[in-house]
């Protein structure tokens, strides 16, 4: 069936609130089939110069009636990104982007449509998208003026697909008040410091691969604040690898998998990234939370081959592991030499993998 349910705007935020300001946000589809072809709807509101986030995952059967972005404190007048995606099996299928403000006193509505002419098209980069089928590049909000939703124009009707749209029933009474999805008031970007890329598995042979972290920043972190960037052959576009929601507590790890790993050993991997994390030697990765660079492995400053190498190792066909004490790397573009701060171990070495040992500096 077609994914026609939407996120209805006829709710205000009124109960409870000092006044209207918000986000009031509708995810719509006519041309998308549910669940052969998109199982999962993802959304990502940051906001432009606090940095922070908040993520929600739904099920396009189960969206609520409405959906509501709040401002934090201080965000009145905050520009706004807001990402969507279709997912299917935890891959991305789909990927909209929408750029807003919160507007002091008035609620801001947002449409987001999901069209079948860009499924499957690949738009990497934080701020690229796929609209009328082409992938787009978001700019950044430049004035204070009316709010440019970037909404693409024209009648969606009914697409003629061989088959009459299934209709899935009124959505369901959530009661008097949208769901709130209200930026965390947490300030700028801080808390993460210790938060590090502390494995790096990468097989002599097939995609047996993964990306450890490990949380030494004192405290719990919000893995929802973070994703993993992907600097193919060290250049400088970033694919994104979102993080699941979830909190790591001090002292923990987290085990990111390709998922050929995942299937072999399932008990080594925290969550399955699909082929999405597919690094081949020559691959950087940036570690981004609440929109800081808090830690890095390799470089996009142009010079790599096939590999880093350095002090008799390499990223190529070997399993490195962050030595103690651990100094972030927060900057991609200098130059990544692998013997400076990282232990090696043979080629497709996995016990450890999840349980940081902290091997000592060499």
């Amino acid at each position: 069936m077609r994914f026609l349910r939407s996120l209805a705007l006829l709710l205000l935020m009124t109960a409870g609130c000092a006044d209207d300001t918000a986000v009031l946000l509708e995810v719509q589809s006519s041309e998308v089939f549910y669940p052969s072809e998109i199982d999962e709807i993802r959304i990502r509101a940051v906001g432009m110069s606090s940095g922070r986030v908040t993520d929600r995952l739904f099920a396009p059967d189960v969206l609520p009636a409405s959906l509501a972005i709040l401002p934090g404190a201080g965000s009145n007048g905050e520009g706004l990104r807001i990402t969507v995606w279709g997912r299917f099996e935890g891959a991305e299928r789909i990927k909209r982007i929408v750029e807003t403000r919160f507007v002091s006193g008035e609620t801001v509505e947002v449409t987001v449509e999901l069209r079948r002419d860009c499924l499957d098209v690949a738009c990497v980069g934080e701020t690229n998208y796929c609209l009328n089928g082409a992938c787009e590049q978001m700019n950044p909000i430049e004035d204070m003026g009316t709010p440019d939703m970037n909404v693409p124009e024209g009648d969606m009707g009914t697409d003629d697909m061989g088959e009459d749209p299934v209709d899935l029933g009124p959505d369901p009474d959530l009661g008097p008040d949208p769901v709130d999805m209200t930026m965390p008031d947490l300030g700028p970007p801080t808390g993460f410091t210790g938060l590090i890329i502390s494995e790096y598995v990468e097989p002599s042979s097939g995609n047996l691969k993964a990306i450890e972290f490990y949380n030494g920043t004192g405290g719990p972190v919000d893995l929802g604040m973070c994703q993993l960037e992907l600097y193919r052959n060290g250049g400088a576009v970033a694919s994104p690898i979102f993080m699941p929601t979830g909190t790591l507590a001090d002292g923990g790890t987290f085990v990111l998998c390709h998922t050929e790993l995942a299937t072999a050993m399932p008990a080594l991997c925290d969550s399955n990234e699909g082929t999405q994390l597919n690094h081949n030697g020559n691959e950087a990765y940036g570690l981004r939370c609440g929109g800081e660079l808090v830690d890095s492995f390799g470089s996009t400053d142009g010079t790599v081959g096939t590999e880093w190498s350095g002090g008799g190792l390499s990223t190529l066909d070997q399993t490195l592991r962050r030595a103690c004490p651990a100094t972030p790397d927060t900057d991609l573009s200098d130059a990544f030499d692998p013997s400076a701060g990282w232990v090696g171990e043979p080629a497709n070495t996995f016990d450890g993998l999840g349980a940081r040992s902290c091997p000592a500096n060499p």
